[in-house]
């Protein structure tokens, strides 16, 4: 029984300790960070389709579109004409009676009262005057039978008389009411072809009044006529000429023209127009749009027909759509997370970067996404966004990697928008031309180079799927124009946005770098003042970094730059590295144990470091100035703390881990290529006799102790990379160490033999 027990023990230690267990793979997926990836691509599936839901919203099609055929309803809706009601309101302004304000005061009579007092005072001003003695108003009135007339009442029964007549006569001026409009105004409204009724409104008792019952004021013929009627009927014919001239002269408006409430009354009117005259009915099945050029009014009735369609969609079917938009959105989110997973293992353990991704193409999505809601050119708000993310990757990462996830992110688009696959041919070319364009940024004027090129390739995209499509000339050409502003417009929005995508993503491109290699950046300059012999190491280790970068493909700028500043860490400690010390100066060393000499020697890469932070160097260059010796034996204070152990019995044996630098090793190719062409440099330079056999063994035998002991372990370097990289070193230091001819004049000086006439023009210098 115990020994089965024992057996049953031992299977499920060895089932639990199998590879192929689910338990392993969960502990595997685990440790490499694979549960918060898998968490972010389900966020994003979930936002992701979430913007596709609004596609509902989107017309598939676009203003100015050229369709072949008639676009029937599928519903019955009521389309609210804005045109129609906007003519149909201004129409019921225009018909809306114009607004006159009274001009009468009730407080000091009428309009007829100055007229009376002038005609009472009448007989009183002419007494005992003859005609050319009157005033010219009276004068220009009054005739010789007139002033006769007028003499008749100058006796008191008589002036009586005439003080009645005159009062029957206003009295009759007063009852005729007449409306007395200005002259200008009542021949305005008089000649409107708007106001077909031809009637006004009188403020303040707001009645409403034809305009032929209104007079003009100057006196028109017929105000004339009426005055002469009543002027017939009161006064004897001596009078009755100048009493109708004095009579016309005192008449004034009795109501003049109300702007602002006359347009209060025209607004009311358009207001109060029923919704009714401009609605329309389509059926179901009816045409709504004829075959031809969609304007402005026809996409405004798809629209409509839209969401009238979309609102009578029951639950069911709206949760099939979305149910349908989520599933194609989670094959596609499983195809973009699998080909990170593959291209780019790296994102699946980092999770910021892969937030970064995510969080990149949510946010254009959601643009692309807004603007086929409204009437915006998709060929521009919606392409440019997609390059946007192209641009990036590429500068980012790497073209593959760019090309696959931007291709997914124009799949989401298109059916985002609801478009055909023309739309999608046109956005794939765009961003493979962009990909494949953008593979390194050295100046400012590639992205706009880039831009450019891939704004032409789409506009001629468009020309040829608007020929399959059979779209209009103008048509085509619209599209053209904005898918070539779409392209340029991305190249300025990612030169602007440059410096935040290379902090966002921890990049450095090539534009960087290049700013950095300037010998003029303060941490380069201070390098050359407080350690030149390290400044000058570094120069020469950035010619063989470089040189050997570029013989096995790798990052040769980044190799050039990333050595400049590989030893600023040495700008503390100057003196302590032998390249610093002046020939006959003590060696610092000469006092100090040799463990303390290696953490002198070994602090230069933490201070390296720091010096960066404090300079805000790029995070790139961090891996070079940590990296770059590795975990490598410091081998002259090795063997010296050994000489000492053994000059002391009874100490322990030194071990070679406490003169190792902490490391890391290097993590890729172009830190490997840095460790190599340092310490080549430095053994190089303190070669007495640098022939060419010398070189050669000398840098083969470092790249094979630092292979055999490991330090590129971790990086991808291979073996035929690491032969090619010796080659490039070789014959790099074959170049700067060369040996050479001394001059006749200066053999003196140099301890050489001079070499003769024929010797100096056989190696070409010539004469000093």
């Amino acid at each position: 029984m115990f020994s089965n027990q024992k057996s049953s023990a031992r299977r499920l230690a060895i089932r639990e300790n199998r590879p192929d267990t689910s338990a392993a793979w969960l502990r595997e997926l685990q440790c490499n960070g694979t549960f918060p990836s898998i968490a972010i691509a389900a966020v994003f599936w979930i936002l992701a389709s979430a913007i596709l839901m609004m596609r509902q919203e989107v017309l598939p099609y676009r203003l100015y579109q050229s369709v072949r055929y008639d676009i029937v309803s599928r519903v019955n809706f009521d389309f609210i004409d804005d045109s129609l009601k906007k003519d149909k309101q201004e129409e019921a302004r225009e018909a809306a009676p114009p607004v006159f304000r009274s001009t009468v005061d009730k407080k000091t009579g009428d309009i007829w009262q100055p007229l009376e007092d002038q005609l009472l005072e009448l007989p009183e001003r002419v007494r005992g005057l003859s005609l050319n003695q009157l005033p010219d108003d009276l004068r220009a009135n009054l005739s010789p039978s007139a002033m006769s007339m007028l003499r008749t009442y100058e006796e008191k029964n008589s002036q009586k008389e005439y003080e009645q007549i005159v009062h029957t006569y206003i009295s009759a001026l007063r009852k005729a009411n007449w409306v007395l409009l200005p002259g200008e105004q009542r021949a305005s409204e008089s000649n409107s072809k708007s106001n077909r009724k031809k009637q006004i409104i009188l403020m303040p008792a707001g009645t409403t009044q034809d305009l032929a019952t209104t007079f003009a004021v100057p006196a028109d013929e017929d105000l004339k006529a009426q005055i002469h009627l009543i002027a017939v009927d009161n006064f004897f014919p001596p009078l009755q000429p100048k009493i109708e001239a004095l009579t016309v002269a005192a008449a004034a408006p009795t109501y003049v023209f109300d702007k602002d409430q006359t347009t209060l009354f025209a607004n009311n009117a358009a207001e109060r127009v029923p919704q009714s005259e401009w609605t329309i009915e389509y059926r179901e099945n009816q045409p709504i749009v004829d075959k031809g050029v969609i304007k402005d009014r026809d996409w405004k009735v798809l629209q409509a027909e839209n969401r009238a369609f979309v609102a009578t969609l029951d639950s069911a079917s709206g949760w099939k759509t979305k149910a349908g938009i989520a599933g194609v959105t989670l094959l596609l989110t499983i195809a973009l997370a699998a080909y990170t997973a593959h291209f780019q293992p790296k994102v699946v353990t980092n999770h910021a970067r892969a937030i970064a991704i995510a969080a990149l193409l949510l946010s254009m999505l959601v643009v692309a996404q807004v603007a086929g809601l409204g009437t915006g050119q998709i060929y521009l708000l919606a392409i440019a966004p997609t390059l946007l993310v192209a641009m990036i990757l590429s500068i980012a990462y790497d073209q593959r990697f760019a090309v696959g996830i931007t291709s997914i992110q124009a799949i989401l688009v298109t059916i985002g928008l609801d478009q055909r696959i023309g739309f999608l041919v046109i956005v794939w070319i765009g961003l493979v031309f962009t990909c494949f364009l953008l593979n390194d940024i050295r100046s400012r004027s590639k992205l706009i180079e880039v831009g450019g090129v891939s704004a032409i390739a789409m506009m001629f995209a468009c020309v040829a799927w608007g020929l399959i499509s059979l779209d209009t000339a103008a048509y085509i050409a619209n599209n053209c124009l904005y898918a070539g502003a779409a392209g340029l417009s991305a190249g300025f929005l990612v030169l602007g946005t440059l410096p935040f995508i290379e902090k966002a993503f921890r990049i450095t491109t090539s534009m960087t770098l290049l700013e950095l290699a300037d010998a003029s950046h303060p941490l380069l300059r201070r390098l050359a003042i407080e350690a030149p012999g390290t400044y000058s190491h570094s120069l020469q280790v950035a010619t063989l970094a470089e040189a050997a970068a570029e013989a096995i493909g790798a990052n040769s700028l980044l190799c050039r730059v990333s050595a400049y500043y590989h030893d600023v860490g040495k700008i503390n400690k100057p003196d302590y590295f032998v390249e610093n010390q002046q020939q006959g100066q003590e060696n610092r060393h000469l006092n100090l144990t040799p463990s303390v000499s290696f953490l002198i020697i070994k602090g230069h890469v933490m201070d390296g470091i720091e010096m960066a932070r404090e300079y805000t160097l790029p995070t790139s260059l961090f891996p070079f100035i940590q990296q770059h010796h590795g975990t490598t034996l410091v081998e002259y204070f090795y063997h010296n703390a050994m000489l000492q152990r053994e000059k002391t019995e009874g100490e322990p044996a030194v071990s070679e881990t406490e003169f190792r630098y902490p490391g890391p090793k290097p993590k890729n190719r172009e830190v490997a290529i840095l460790m190599l062409a340092d310490s080549a440099e430095s053994a190089t330079r303190s070669m007495k006799e640098p022939t060419a056999g010398r070189i050669e063994a000398l840098v083969h035998e470092l790249s094979m102790k630092r292979l055999l002991d490991g330090q590129f372990d971790d990086c991808d370097l291979t073996l035929r990379d690491l032969d090619r990289v010796e080659k490039s070193l070789t014959k790099t230091l074959l170049s700067i160490y060369h040996g050479r001819l001394a001059y006749p004049s200066t053999a003196s000086l140099t301890a050489a033999p001079a070499a003769k006439l024929s010797m100096i023009r056989e190696a070409g210098h010539g004469s000093a």
